[in-house]
């Protein structure tokens, strides 16, 4: 959880030649149609949404079970590539430790969901991942899992398993067997996570128990979790209950500060030591994602999840763009009786974000202050698409906005600025 190369001849010609030839190939070219230069665009656009490439660069102490503390320096690249349906996700890492050993790892995840059938949805998903610790561990394993999730606006759960296997340096693969039941449910900005694991890995059996919240907003994120591990009489090295906590600041839109902190079990299915950490990185991203775990991704948080308003509730009944003399414009919609009121948007990354209760303007019509709801932001000229939700209901398309159906199966707003 990726277009043609040129010949071999054009890549070994010097600089000059090349470049005379690439400037002949462009002069000889039938100039592009204007539909081939929109649908070249459209392409490039739809390409640039659906991949999004960042790098970290980190720092961290990390004190292994049965080893000394060790300081680490990593680079880890990430590409996520993210449909309708399907999330591919792709990620490398590069470590050095402080005594000189170095480690490599990668790994390739990915996942398809099915369409609602009477409110349940099925997904399947594969991963493979890769470790090598210099000079001496080596570790892989792939894993197919299948999974039924029936999900509310707020609320739902799932069901599934896998099976897979494990092989480690030299010796003979062994099976890896696993159940996986969860749970979640989203108040506001925040979304808390159950989960219950049990797994085999050979002769070991275990479960693992977790629970996790995530607090998802504006500027950036923050995620806490904890877990504990049920093991059979068979001793598995390592803790038994662990803890740990990141957050994660956008400075810019394409620049953040990642930091986190806490205790992590003994790794089974790679032989991975447990240990504790603390660590700090710089992210640097095409563009800040609007899901950054993938068990958001599980939990069925996607876009395409969009449906009417209830029928019961506030709704949407102005829906309007004001241009600020700063460059900014605000948004604003009148919802009467509303208690909160969000907007979700390309320029917001499809991010769910609040929106603020306005005063009512001199001589309006609105019944209360409360009754008006605004956000300024930075809107570029152009199509956007927006959805609104209220009092956490569905998501729909903005009163007096043209509505149409997306790639992800759903209704947008389509708001034209100029």
């Amino acid at each position: 959880m990726r277009l043609g190369a040129a010949s071999p001849a054009v890549r070994l010609a010097p600089a000059v030649q090349s470049g005379a030839l690439a400037a002949a190939a462009l002069l000889a070219a039938p100039r592009p149609t204007t539909a081939q230069t929109q649908a070249l665009a459209a392409l490039g656009g739809e390409i640039s949404r659906r991949v999004n490439a960042s790098l970290d660069l980190g720092a961290a102490g990390v004190t292994y079970d049965d080893f000394l503390r060790s300081r680490v320096v990593s680079v880890t690249p990430t590409v996520r590539v993210e449909g309708a349906r399907t999330l591919v996700v792709a990620r490398g890492s590069f470590s050095r430790f402080q005594g000189g050993n170095t480690s490599v790892q990668g790994s390739v995840s990915g996942s398809l969901v099915s369409p609602e059938v009477f409110g349940v949805r099925a997904e399947v998903s594969g991963n493979a991942a890769a470790t090598k610790y210099a000079p001496s561990l080596t570790a892989s394993n792939v894993l197919a899992a299948g999974r039924l999730h029936a999900a509310g606006s707020t609320t739902g759960v799932w069901a599934g398993g896998g099976l897979g296997f494990v092989a480690r340096g030299s010796t003979l693969p062994v099976d890896v067997g696993q159940l996986d039941f969860g749970a979640w449910a989203r108040d506001g900005s925040v979304t808390y996570t159950v989960t219950v694991q049990p797994t085999r890995v050979g002769v070991d059996r275990y479960a693992d128990a977790t629970f996790a919240a995530r607090w998802q907003g504006a500027v950036g994120e923050l995620a806490v979790s904890s877990g504990y591990r049920a093991r059979t009489r068979r001793a598995l090295p390592g803790v038994r209950g662990w803890g740990e906590a990141w957050a994660t600041a956008w400075v810019t839109p394409r620049l953040a500060v990642v930091g986190g902190a806490g205790t992590f079990p003994y790794d089974p299915v790679q032989g991975l030591p447990g240990g504790r950490y603390l660590s700090a990185a710089l992210r640097v991203a095409q563009r800040r994602s609007a899901v950054n775990d993938p068990a958001l991704r599980a939990a069925l948080l996607l876009p395409y999840e969009i449906r009417r308003l209830r029928a019961a509730g506030a709704r949407a009944e102005l829906f309007a763009v004001a241009d600020n003399d700063d460059g900014t414009r605000t948004v604003r919609l009148r919802v009467l009786g509303a208690r909160r009121v969000e907007i979700m948007a390309d320029f917001t990354e499809w991010v769910p974000v609040p929106l603020t209760r306005l005063p009512a303007a001199s001589g309006s019509r609105e019944r209360a202050a409360g009754d008006l709801w605004g956000i300024t932001v930075v809107l570029t000229p152009g199509v956007h698409r927006i959805n609104v939700r209220v009092d956490g209901g569905e998501w729909v398309a903005p009163p007096g906005l043209s509505a149409v159906r997306d790639e992800f199966g759903g209704v947008v707003g389509l708001l034209v600025v100029r």
